[in-house]
């Protein structure tokens, strides 16, 4: 808004900042004596005021300084200059001059010059602060305000007062001094009823009130300027009328708010709607009035307050402005609901407005941005109804509203109707007959319109075959070959007039088919299908020369072909495949396609084969068809296969399903052949090439479902081969394939068996582990690849997890047999085994160890390992296993002999004399004695087991050993005999 700034005779940016930092809001309310616009001079304002004439004054009177109107009026110099020629600081000086003669007279008159000096020279002084503040931001306006001061001070009484006044309150206003500035106007209005400044100065004090936020105050201040506006002064009425809407909508007084602005409106756009010609210094008001207004609406209920607002006021020239200002700023703000909803009141109460029908479609744009589609289709069918050619607004609409309404119905009559349409097929593809039958409906009437409307439209005979169609789908014959008949003879050289008549020949064979579904009507059906055979043959007739004569002829073969009737089909596709002149690709494809079905479905297979290849090398390389025909062409093949595997001809069949790949390489269908041809080499044991038809199967179908069988297939055919490793690799696979745990489970032990076998020892051991680790139970089988861990890692001398893993199959036995008090057999052999071996173990360390001096610290180290050796060997031989407790008991005995002969063969100490010697070997007898006698004693009950019948190499080992610790009874030759004769 544009607002009166009568104090500032020019602009500066320090005037322009000091109205920044002392206003308000400027975008809604008045900020001081200073607006964002160059200042506009008002009449009658203290801001035109000039130096009092002097003119009487003889010393003065030559400066020619005034505009000749009498004290205190409006002059015609430049603001801020008394003269052109004359500078201000002069003028100053030649009135301080004047002073000193003025008051040294006595002559009444020079007392009341004195007076008018003395406010003539503040004026300039104050004027002369101006100027330096805003050139040079020198506050230097004291002296002024000193002067004003001292004026009223000394003559309280002058009549002039009111413009002293006003002049003081704009020094304080510049200085900054608000509440100076407040006081000083409401005693000129309060002392100064009467003068020409009252107005301006409660306008002034508005603003103020309005910037400290005192909005009731600022009102009543507001209506005093209204009140005291007279015929001629109305400078401030609009801005009054603006400010105290403004002031009502702080106060949350919307309704009172929009009165106001309705005022401002009523004076600014009293008869044109446009606001491009509204004054440039209240066009900015009148954007702004706006868009408060729509704040004020909104606060009130949006459309409601709006359609209110008018119905209290009555019908303004600026009523649609109003409604389309706020329906921009709802849509600006994307509150689109409450924008349809402003349209709608302005077309509900003026529905023969030019606007009506352009809001109608403003609301539908709405709903498009708004992403309502749902309710778009409504509304455009809505607008074809209230301003279509059979509406009541088209009646009496001017022929320029009838030609907008034409170009608005134009494109909307189109698309409802192709909607419509489409819909109709959609709901009919679905099933949904009652819903395609009103959808049928609906799109008839809108072509049906557009016909109408747009008689003589380049389009109508296309609307026309649309409408045709429509009556079709509505099975509304006689309409719909009326229609088509109209467009292909109907209008002069029509390019779809073939097309139209080639339709009407489809519709009428459609309403004979109609015609014709009853049972009842045998002989009437046959009679319609004859007429409808002479229809085609008229269509022949009158259009020779169009390429679908020729369509008519595959039509019928079509027919023949869907009623398996295939050897008729067979004769019709050949005759158009000889048709001269050669039918285009498309149509000789489809003539071939239909010669392969019928050959396929006659079991013609090898032929069937060669018409589809035909039929590929004609049709187009981007034919979506091209797939499935391929498909069929491998399915002609395969089913040569079946026709030899059924004459028991396996070989050959194989052969054919390997050619599937080879005819149609990209169908689907040759995987499964490929498969098939795989299993056929397997029964055939021809095993390198079903690995080899497998393997290919598998790099060209990564993805297919039949992978799943190929692991358990190629692992048959590579044991057959010897394959071991690979063996284990398939094999492998099938554990992902595993329908249970107990199929993982046998899966996985096969596996590490066949790693075993290939003699890949670390998949060996990480099978074997997987499977030790995963299954403790059946611990027959857990036993078996424990054991085999332990081999395996013996074999990589890890001693460690040998141990570990013999040690794992002595506690699976011992923890089964504290469960359940007893083990088989072949678990307790499988268990003393394990123990033997652990027990070799502590054997050998026994070994390990000499016996050298001091004996007292190596004899104890050496017996130690004898009885953890001792106690392995016992463990072992309480499994009850012959095998290896007679091994137990041989071990036994040889530890105590080797620890006595150890003794007697032990390093003797250094400086013994011979008594001493004597002694020491005496000494180490009495210690190596008792093991002898305990190797004696075990070897012993060793060799008796065989009279038990049990006689190994550890029962001779123990018969060998005492006859070297006792010759005299086992180292003869007639006692071995006895004992060899009392075995067998």
């Amino acid at each position: 808004m544009i607002r009166p700034s009568a104090f500032t005779p020019r602009r500066s940016w320090l005037v322009l900042a000091m109205a920044a930092s002392l206003g308000g809001c400027q975008s809604l309310s008045p900020d001081g004596w200073f607006g964002d616009d160059e200042p506009q001079v008002q009449p009658h304002t203290l801001a035109t005021l000039q130096p009092a004439d002097l003119s009487n004054l003889s010393a003065v009177g030559s400066t020619n300084e005034t505009s000749g109107n009498g004290a205190l009026g409006t002059g015609n110099s430049d603001p801020g200059r008394t003269t052109e020629s004359l500078a201000l600081a002069d003028v100053i000086a030649s009135y301080e001059a004047l002073l000193p003669l003025l008051q040294a007279s006595r002559q009444p008159e020079d007392q009341e010059r004195l007076v008018q000096v003395r406010h003539r020279l503040a004026d300039l002084r104050f004027q002369q602060a101006e100027e330096r503040l805003a050139d040079q931001a020198v506050d230097d306006l004291a002296p002024a305000i000193a002067a004003y001061q001292r004026l009223l001070r000394q003559y309280p009484d002058r009549a002039s007062n009111d413009q002293v006044l006003y002049q003081l309150a704009k020094a304080y206003d510049l200085k900054g001094e608000r509440e100076a500035h407040l006081q000083t106007l409401e005693r000129l209005i309060r002392d100064y009823p009467a003068s020409t400044l009252v107005t301006e100065a409660q306008f002034r004090r508005g603003e103020q009130l309005f910037t400290e936020g005192r909005y009731r105050a600022s009102a009543a201040a507001y209506g005093a300027v209204i009140a005291g506006a007279d015929g001629e002064d109305q400078r401030f009425l609009a801005d009054a009328h603006f400010m105290i809407g403004w002031c009502a909508f702080k106060l949350a007084q919307y309704q009172d708010s929009l009165m106001s602005f309705t005022r401002v409106l009523d004076r600014v756009l009293p008869a044109d709607t446009r606001v491009a010609g509204v004054d440039q210094r209240h066009r900015t008001m009148v954007e702004d009035l706006f868009r408060v207004m729509g704040l004020a609406f909104t606060h009130l209920g949006g459309a409601d307050s709006v359609e209110r607002l008018f119905r209290d006021i009555g019908s303004k020239p600026y009523e649609t402005l109003v409604y389309d200002r706020y329906s921009e700023q709802l849509l600006a703000n994307e509150r689109y609901s409450d924008a349809i909803e402003v349209f709608q009141r302005y077309i509900a109460n003026h529905p023969d407005s030019r606007w009506s029908p352009r809001y109608h479609l403003a609301i539908i744009d709405t709903l498009q941005r708004a992403g309502f589609s749902s309710d778009i289709g409504r509304w455009k069918a809505d607008f074809i109804l209230n301003y279509g050619i059979t509406s009541g607004y088209w009646q009496q609409a001017s022929a320029p509203q009838r030609d907008e309404l034409r170009t608005q119905l134009e494109p909307l009559l189109t698309e409802l109707a192709n909607r419509h349409y489409a819909l109709a097929q959609r709901a009919e593809g679905s099933g949904e007959r009652q819903q395609a039958r009103a959808q049928y409906q609906s799109a008839a009437f809108y072509y049906g319109e557009f016909v109408a409307t747009f008689p003589d439209h380049a389009r109508t005979p296309e609307i026309l075959f649309l409408l045709a169609e429509t009556h079709l789908a509505l099975a509304q014959w006689p309409e719909a070959i009326a229609a088509f008949e109209q467009v292909a003879y109907g209008f002069d050289a029509h390019p779809r007039a073939a097309e139209a008549g080639y339709a009407a020949i489809l519709a009428y064979r459609d309403y004979v088919a109609a015609v014709a579904t009853a049972e009842s009507a045998m002989e009437q059906r046959q009679a319609l299908m004859q007429r409808q055979q002479r229809n085609r043959l008229r269509f022949v007739t009158r259009f020779a020369s169009d390429p679908r004569a020729l369509d008519v002829l595959y039509v019928a073969t079509r027919h023949e072909f869907e009623h398996q009737r295939y050897q008729q089909t067979l004769r019709h596709a050949q005759r158009l495949i000889d048709w001269q002149p050669l039918p285009q690709p498309e149509l000789m494809a489809e003539a071939q396609l239909l010669k392969a079905h019928s050959l396929y479905q006659l079991r013609s297979y090898a032929a069937a084969e060669q018409a589809y290849q035909e039929a590929l090398l004609v049709m187009a390389p981007q034919d979506r068809r091209r797939a499935d025909i391929t498909e069929n062409l491998a399915a002609s093949v395969y089913r040569q296969a079946d026709d030899l595997l059924a004459a028991g001809d396996t070989v050959a069949a194989v052969e054919q399903l390997l050619r599937v790949g080879q005819v149609a390489p990209g169908a689907a269908l040759r995987a499964n052949a490929q498969y098939d041809a795989a299993s056929y080499l397997i029964e055939l044991a021809d095993w390198d090439r079903a690995i080899a038809v497998l393997g290919g199967f598998r790099r060209d179908y990564p993805d297919h479902e039949l992978n799943d069988e190929l692991p358990a297939k190629l692992a048959l055919a590579y044991r057959e081969t010897g394959q071991w490793q690979q063996a284990a690799d398939e094999t492998r696979r099938l554990l992902a394939l595993a329908d249970s745990e107990e199929e993982r489970r046998q899966t996985l032990i096969l596996v590490a068996e066949l790693y075993d076998r290939a003699g890949n020892i670390g998949e060996a051991i990480v099978t074997w582990r997987r499977y030790a680790n995963r299954y403790p139970q059946p611990l027959a089988d857990y036993m078996t690849a424990a054991d085999r861990l332990a081999e395996l890692y013996a074999e990589r001398d890890d001693v460690d997890k040998r141990r570990y893993w013999l040690q794992r199959q002595v506690a699976a036995v011992d923890a089964r047999e504290a469960r359940n008090g007893s083990v088989d057999d072949y678990l307790r052999y499988q268990a003393a085994g394990a123990s033997a071996a652990l027990a070799e173990e502590a054997y050998q360390a026994f070994l390990a160890i000499e016996l050298t001096l001091p004996l007292q610290q190596t004899l104890p180290a050496k017996i130690r390992t004898l009885e953890t050796a001792v106690a392995a060997y016992r463990k072992t031989s309480g499994y009850g296993v012959a095998d290896f407790a007679t091994e137990a008991g041989y071990r036994i005995a040889d530890l105590y002999a080797q620890l006595g002969a150890a003794l007697m063969d032990s390093e003797r100490p250094q400086g013994l004399s011979e008594l001493e010697l004597m002694q020491y070997e005496l000494l180490l007898e009495e210690q190596a004695y008792p093991f002898e006698d305990n190797a004696i004693d075990i070897h012993e009950q060793n060799a008796r087991r065989s009279w038990n019948g049990l006689f190994d190499d550890w029962v001779r080992q123990s018969f060998e050993a005492l006859a070297e610790l006792l010759p005299a009874r086992y180292n003869k030759a007639e006692q071995t005999a006895e004992v060899i004769d009392e075995l067998r």
